[in-house]
């Protein structure tokens, strides 16, 4: 046997050769076992980086990455409410929701000068995919949320004035109750040409709080008692206060819907983005400066 001395040095030597063999082996076994950084697969975005901080987006991602920058296409759709002359000075969410009659016109009045294409939301999916030739620096869609009846009285007739198409969003169980449009004036609307009818629910829930089951009847249910009721095929959907996350948005698309529109502000499209287009509100310009104003959005 072979005795070493015990001195001073000979201790410090071989605490120092252990722990140098320490960390020698746990940098082998972080290689073997560790995380592994993909070589060239960039990291997802976060939530915000990606849309709007109120859903979640993680079944949209896995469509946002597969496309290309060069799908996106400038296409402004404007979201109005009412159109009328607010009464009550008071009503603040009427107020910052309306645009009065007479603005309203201007604003068709100057669109048509300009030469503006109008279509309907069913049409962003074929345009998308080139099916529809489309100028996109002189088109818009307009759409209108909740089916108030000044849409019958005040909007209809200026949209058959200047031949204008406009996509109109209705809550099915409201159709008739008052201060929305009833089911004769719908009919008119059908008929005209001029006007898409979409699903806005049954009963404008805010679909990301409620039960699936109720959301997915708010959603389903809504498209089947339009179709019926009026003879159509419901193609589109606005999400009521533009609420929605990746399972509701699930099942819109699973509804056979195929588009449907956000609040989230923008109007470059594509064809990941069919599911929560996006909108911008009319407060962004006036009748004097929504022809430039939609021109220079981007």
């Amino acid at each position: 046997m072979i005795t070493i001395k015990k001195t001073p040095e000979s201790v410090l030597v071989f605490l120092a050769g252990f722990a140098c063999g320490v960390i020698l082996a746990g940098a082998i076994v972080y290689g073997l076992i560790g995380p592994r950084r993909p070589a060239s697969r960039a990291a997802p975005p976060s939530d915000r980086e990606l849309i709007a901080p109120y859903y979640q987006p993680a079944d949209l991602y896995k469509q946002v990455k597969s496309a290309s920058v060069s799908a996106k296409m400038r296409i402004p759709v404007i979201m109005y409410h009412y159109v009328e002359y607010v009464k009550d000075r008071n009503d603040l969410i009427r107020k910052n929701l309306d645009v009065t009659p007479d603005r309203f016109e201007k604003e068709l009045n100057a669109l048509k000068a300009a030469r503006f294409q109008t279509y309907f939301v069913k049409d962003i999916p074929d345009i998308l995919n080139g099916s529809i030739q489309y100028e996109a620096s002189r088109s818009a869609v307009l759409t209108f949320d909740d089916g108030y009846d000044d849409f019958y009285t005040v909007v209809f007739p200026l949209l058959k004035k200047y031949q204008v198409k406009a996509t109109v969003y209705l809550i099915a169980d409201f159709i008739g109750r008052p201060g929305f449009m009833n089911a004769s004036q719908i009919s008119q609307l059908v008929d005209s040409d001029l006007v898409e009818v979409g699903s806005h629910t049954l009963n404008h829930l805010y679909l990301k709080a409620v039960p699936p089951p109720i959301a997915e009847k708010e959603i389903v249910q809504s498209k089947k008692t339009l179709e019926q009721r009026f003879h159509i095929t419901v193609k589109t959907f606005a999400y009521p206060y533009g609420a929605f996350n990746d399972a509701v948005e699930a099942m819109v698309k699973d509804a056979s819907y195929s588009a449907a529109v956000s609040v989230m502000p923008g109007v470059l499209q594509a064809q990941s983005d069919r599911f929560h287009l996006y909108r911008i509100r009319p407060g962004r310009f006036s009748d004097k400066t929504i022809v430039s104003a939609l021109e220079g959005m981007k």
